[in-house]
């Protein structure tokens, strides 16, 4: 026997052979066409909703498989629509290349494919591909904690080449609801083949592309790609070229590059809303690479809109394989003519919102030269008449617009951002003198900058229109910055803003128009890359002007501010100065409804003066300020205010005032405030949302007589102590004054007005209670609790010596108002606030050698709100001597002056006086001359009113007043007269008398005494 035969028969014998081809045999038995054309369908049907059909011609575990006229049916009502066929599919890799770490996909092919993508009646065909699966929350869980992966280890050194390719495929998207109804996209062609280096990992970012050696990507280079959609909105059928290759090889030396493109089409038709709409996009390049030359070589670079060329760009990278290539690329032609767009917008009228556009554009001159280490790069644009208009609105245009700048780049510096130098890789940039006229406004720039001699870059804006920009502010605005610095450590900004026509908006409030002038000077220091460290104030000057050039506000201010987690900001000072006349003519109306009431306590020039430093972290704020004013209005031209506030709590829950202390007239006038306000959980605090616990002084203090202001000299001491806890005011007010003067500063003369008190006395309890709510009016009921003593009688705590003034009628004539007695004064009362009501009793004071009382006297004042306050009192006048109102020329024509009488007064709502007051006033003795003078008030003079007034003795006066309206009764006292002409019960009435007209013949019939 042959011995080789007879040694293969031995081998045959042994049992790793017989294994072997056991193995061999169950391989074939499993792996084979036949078998995959019965058993992957069969799987496939068990463990998803799809039905699979197709020929397997080859089914290896080693080498791939290959099928063709595949189709898979999606499940349910979707089972008779195929969701994917493919004339053919070939997946070939080769497995035992693993065992030399390669990885090979020798061949993925999917040849005239076609996938059908479904919607009906809101269900999708994807969604019946596979069978529902639930995953349990521990499944959810053990998702929801694992970490996202940056990089997939493969432990191995693996080497990947796999070639894909997809020929004729197409794809349709079908709706039934919605928008999109159809969208069809065939005869796509896709080809790549790729090769990578040696891996351990594969990264899930760009850098998966440091992994490849050889790339092939190619798309669509033989026949276009067509497109179908239809929707309420487009209908659009085409044939577009998409034509792309790009080829990459760094295995080479050098590296082989190709990169060449035809997409888009000059025309392109579609159909909106029902109208035919033409226009055009196009790109067309051809890049490649040089490998004698060692050079990329940029062709051709087209981008075309409607069949124009915009930008041609031309160029070449040189010394591609070494460290530092060369880059020689520029804009060799650039016409962007915004007029061609023109017809297709039109087409879209009613589609997009109305737009016209017009004017040139260029970007030519635009490039970048040099090489990794040193770049320059230059920008260039032209602009020539061009408008942008969108719809009603106001047109956008730039008109013979330039723009020129320049940089030096280094992309291969290893030098890391610094505060000083914050962009490394930009050594230096210039900005050639440039202007931009946008509608009718020009902005010119230039400047420059280098990292070894800073920066100075010159901004100029001049006829902006604000009121184009802001619906709140109006003007012509004019404006230049300068910014310099050694480095961007440290920039001074020097600024001058100029607005003409000026003016501003409040609510439904318009400001006239004026002029604003701004300058300002301020240092930006920064302690890392662009990270502000403070912002330094060294000059800031705001000028308002009315429009004939009169000052209105005059603003200079310096400080600075340092922002962080800790905010810092100061003024040291600020000074503002009005010119109130000024300042009300360029005010809105809003604010000078505000002003006006306030004008003559401002004065002419009000002044002032701050300085106030404010410090914010995550948790509290501290503010302190000092302030002086000059307030000429007032008189007072030393008011110095010293605050120092803390708040803390995120929602401003206490306000600590550590010290608020306001003096003024040289010391004379003094008050302090000291104390917390405190948010709590308590219902409705007193304090807006606050509780306090506030201490509050007043006083004014002089040794010895002193002007103050307005007329008011003081001589004494007067103080107001209150202290606020929770709802609670308790506190006293306090007087000591030997004298109290004031005149109208019109002395002496006919307007002349003078007053001087003596000895006013004063120690006057408050008690006031914030939470009272008013509930039932004090004059409405029993008074007793309020006006009974039980025969205890509280000493006076306000006494006045004396009271005397310029006459009330006669110019130039003095008048003692209060008389001061032997043993007391002429006036004195005992006052106590306490539960929110003032409680007057024992009022007494002599005047006209006669007295007035007071009895039942209670003011409440409620919660503070005028509206609620009310008074209510009686008022007994005995034997007061009208003859020393008249001229001394006069008084001895009358016999007798004495009058008695008296008077009640009930007024509630404060807000009103005059039209809730009633009043009623009793007169019961008065002499024959001015009972006929208060009769002529009541009643018009004639002849029959003088007869009864000379004839009948006057008994009684009553005269009250409600609503505004005087009510009259004269009583008569019984004589023979009244046989003949006879009266009424005694009586001449006047009813419903306006109390102006009763004010004005009052005022006439005095008038008649001073004659």
């Amino acid at each position: 026997m042959n011995p080789i035969l007879k040694g293969s028969l031995g081998i045959a014998k042994t049992k790793t052979f017989r294994g072997l081809f056991v193995l061999f045999l169950l391989y074939k038995l499993i792996f084979n066409q036949f078998t995959a054309n019965w058993l992957v369908p069969h799987f496939v049907s068990k463990y998803t909703l799809i039905k699979m059909e197709g020929k397997f011609t080859c089914f290896s575990l080693f080498y791939g498989i290959e099928i063709q006229d595949l189709s898979l049916s999606p499940g349910g009502p979707f089972a008779l629509t195929k969701f994917f066929t493919a004339k053919e599919i070939r997946i070939r890799y080769n497995l035992p290349a693993l065992l030399f770490g390669k990885i090979r996909l020798s061949d993925i092919s999917i040849i005239d494919s076609n996938i059908r993508i479904e919607e009906r009646e809101g269900n999708w065909n994807l969604s019946y591909l596979l069978k529902p699966k639930q995953n349990t929350k521990e499944e959810v869980s053990q998702k929801a904690k694992g970490d996202t992966l940056t990089e997939i280890p493969t432990y191995l050194p693996l080497q990947l080449s796999a070639y894909l390719k997809l020929k004729g495929m197409s794809i349709q998207y079908i709706r039934d609801t919605g928008n999109l109804q159809y969208f069809s996209l065939q005869n796509f062609d896709f080809e790549t083949n790729l090769i990578t280096n040696r891996f351990t990992s594969i990264p899930l970012n760009v850098e998966a592309f440091n992994q490849l050696d050889e790339l092939l990507i190619n798309l669509n280079s033989e026949r276009p790609i067509s497109i179908e959609l239809k929707s309420n909105q487009v209908n659009w059928k085409e044939s577009l070229p998409m034509s792309l290759r790009l080829e990459w090889d760094r295995t080479e030396s050098p590296e082989l590059f190709l990169f060449a493109t035809n997409i888009g089409k000059d025309d392109i038709n579609l159909e909106v809303r029902g109208k035919p709409v033409q226009t055009g996009l196009r790109l067309v390049s051809d890049i490649h690479f040089d490998p004698k030359e060692d050079v990329l070589k940029i062709q051709q670079f087209d981008l075309r809109v409607i069949g124009q060329s915009w930008i041609k760009l031309k160029g070449l990278i040189s010394k591609l394989s070494t460290d530092t290539p060369d880059v020689n690329l520029d804009i060799v032609s650039s016409d962007i003519k915004l007029g061609a767009l023109q017809p297709t917008l039109k087409q879209l009228e009613g589609i997009l919102p109305e737009m016209n556009v017009s004017g040139d554009l260029s970007l030519e001159g635009t490039g970048i030269h040099g090489n990794w280490n040193l770049t320059k790069a230059n920008v260039k644009l032209n602009a020539n008449k061009v408008n942008v208009k969108l719809g009603k609105s106001k047109p956008h245009s730039l008109d013979a617009t330039n723009l020129d700048l320049m940089a030096d780049l280094d992309f291969g510096t290893k030098q890391k951002p610094t505060t000083e130098i914050p962009f490394p890789i930009l050594k230096s940039f210039t900005i050639n003198p440039s202007q931009i006229n946008y509608n009718q406004a020009t902005i010119a720039a230039s400047g420059n900058y280098s990292q070894s001699s800073g920066i100075n870059v010159l901004l100029a804006l001049d006829k902006l229109q604000l009121a184009e920009y802001s619906q709140g502010i109006a003007g012509k605005l004019k404006m230049s910055l300068e910014t310099s610095g050694e480095s961007f450590a440290n920039l001074h900004l020097n600024s001058k803003i100029n607005i003409d026509g000026f003016r501003y908006q409040i609510d439904r409030s318009r400001s006239p128009a004026s002029h604003l002038n701004l300058d300002l000077s301020a240092n930006l220091l920064f302690n890392k890359p662009f990270g502000l460290k403070e912002i330094q104030v060294s000059n800031l000057d705001l000028d308002q002007r009315t429009l004939t050039g009169n000052r209105a506000i005059e603003l200079k201010m310096k400080g600075n501010v340092t922002p962080g987690e800790t905010l810092f900001a100061q003024v040291s000072p600020l000074d503002l100065k009005l010119t109130t006349p000024n300042l009300l003519i360029v005010l809105p109306l809003v604010l000078k409804e505000k002003v006006s009431p306030i004008q003559n306590l401002l004065g002419l020039q009000p002044k002032i003066s701050l300085n106030a430093r404010y410090v914010q972290d995550s948790n509290s704020k501290q503010i302190s300020a000092n302030l002086n004013a000059d307030l000429p209005g007032l008189e007072m031209n030393d008011l110095k205010l010293i605050t120092d506030i803390s708040i803390s709590g995120p929602n401003t829950n206490e306000i600590l005032i550590k010290q608020f202390k306001l003096n003024a007239f040289g010391g004379v006038l003094k008050t302090s405030l000291s104390g917390k306000l405190s948010k709590t959980n308590q219902p409705k605090p007193p304090l807006g949302p606050y509780f306090g616990n506030i201490d509050l002084d007043f006083s004014i203090v002089s040794p010895q007589k002193r002007y103050l202001a307005k007329g008011v000299s003081v001589h004494g001491d007067l103080g107001l102590n209150l202290k606020i806890k929770d709802y609670d005011i308790n506190g006293e007010f306090s007087t000591k004054l030997p004298i109290l003067s004031y005149n109208n500063q019109k002395c002496p003369g006919e307007t002349c007005k003078a007053f001087l008190l003596e000895e006013i006395n004063a120690k006057i309890p408050i008690q006031h209670n914030l939470k009272f709510q008013p509930e039932e009016s004090l004059i409405i009921g029993d008074k007793s609790i309020f006006i009974k003593n039980y025969g205890r009688v509280n000493s006076p705590n306000v006494t006045i010596g004396k009271v005397i003034g310029t006459h009330p009628n006669i110019p130039n004539m003095p008048f003692e108002y209060v008389k001061k007695q032997k043993d007391s004064p002429g006036f004195s009362a005992f006052i106590e606030y306490k539960e929110n009501f003032a409680n007057i009793e024992s009022l007494k004071s002599y005047s006209m050698d006669g007295i007035i009382l007071g009895k039942n006297l209670v003011f409440n004042l409620g919660n503070l709100d005028p509206k609620n306050m009310e008074f209510r009192g009686n008022l007994l006048i005995r034997d007061i001597d009208l003859k020393q109102l008249m001229a001394p020329k006069v008084r001895d024509k009358i016999d007798d002056g004495k009058l008695k009488a008296d008077l009640n007064i009930k007024v509630r709502d404060l807000s009103e006086p005059i039209a809730n007051l009633d009043l009623f006033f009793s007169i019961f003795q008065i002499g024959r001359d001015f009972g006929k003078s208060a009769l002529n008030v009541i009643s018009a003079q004639n002849f029959l009113i003088d007869r009864i007034t000379d004839s009948y003795p006057i008994n009684k006066i009553d005269v009250s007043l409600s609503r505004g309206l005087v009510y009259a009764d004269v009583y008569f006292d019984r004589s023979l007269l009244s046989l003949i002409m006879k009266l009424e019960d005694g009586k001449i009435s006047q009813q419903r008398m306006p109390l102006a007209n009763f004010l004005k013949r009052a005022q006439n019939e005095i008038q008649t005494y001073q004659e």
